[in-house]
């Protein structure tokens, strides 16, 4: 892909320094595959042409790139291309409440201290609901991880009625998971919505990312007879978020009046 003329122009929109920008570009280009692992990479006197900056600052970037042993540099050889960045597991972004669950199921869920354990209000959850809030919700906040990464930064609503009954398995595994396997509990509303924001402390803090840095909100809610029992919001550091959609699908069909 051909660069604007105004490549300067961009990185100089950002105060991370060039090199670490620059860096972050090369390693798009490793992992992408257009820098192919085993072949050389353009030469120096290219790359300073290409993004408009100085010797010092490719090389600064090559050597982040050295030190993660993504390249090697060798006098009179160029830069060859050593290997990819080792692929973070994706987590295929549920579509339906059973999706949902199998999810919660699938994340260890760990406790994270709150400020507030019971409110008598929900935040605006910002999408469409046909049913109403209950008289008071236990708050949750919830780390999810995998295998010792942390996948997820969740704030958690559950109807205190129903948490009431069943304090143990709400405060040891996910919310989702607890109410999908409540017998004779039936679902009867429930709605996601997407949204890509900036991480706050908290959830940076919890996620290993920086403040500010973009990650994937997911709201989601679940009602029954007529009343939200449970509402979420949940963070996703992008790079672990896979959507893939059957863009043919036939949408179910409507029951005739």
């Amino acid at each position: 892909m051909t660069l604007p003329d105004t490549a300067f122009a961009v990185l100089s929109r950002s105060r991370q320094p060039l090199y670490l920008q620059l860096a972050a570009e090369f390693r798009r280009l490793v992992d992408s595959g257009a820098w192919a692992v085993g072949g050389q990479i353009p030469r120096l006197e290219a790359l300073m042409a290409q993004y408009q900056v100085s010797r010092m600052t490719v090389r600064q970037a090559l050597g982040e790139l050295e030190a993660e042993h993504l390249v090697r540099r060798g006098r009179g050889r160029g830069t060859t291309v050593e290997r990819r960045t080792p692929r973070v597991s994706e987590l295929q972004l549920p579509t339906t409440w059973e999706e949902a669950v199998a999810l919660s199921d699938l994340l260890g869920t760990h406790a994270l201290p709150t400020q507030e354990s019971i409110v008598t209000a929900l935040p605006d959850m910002g999408m469409a609901c046909n049913s109403q809030v209950a008289p008071a919700y236990r708050h949750l906040c919830r780390l999810h991880s995998r295998d010792g990464v942390p996948y997820c930064f969740s704030e958690v609503y559950v109807a205190q009625d129903l948490y009431a009954r069943h304090p143990e398995q709400f405060e040891a595994q996910a919310a989702a998971s607890v109410i999908a396997r409540i017998p004779r509990l039936r679902i009867t509303e429930s709605r996601q919505k997407l949204t890509i924001i900036s991480a706050g402390i908290h959830s940076a803090d919890a996620l290993q990312l920086e403040v500010g840095q973009a990650v994937a909100e997911v709201r989601r809610h679940a009602c029954t007879g007529g009343q939200v029992i449970y509402y979420s919001r949940l963070e996703f550091p992008p790079r672990f978020v896979k959507l893939e959609l059957d863009l043919l699908a036939r949408p179910a069909r409507l029951p005739a009046a």
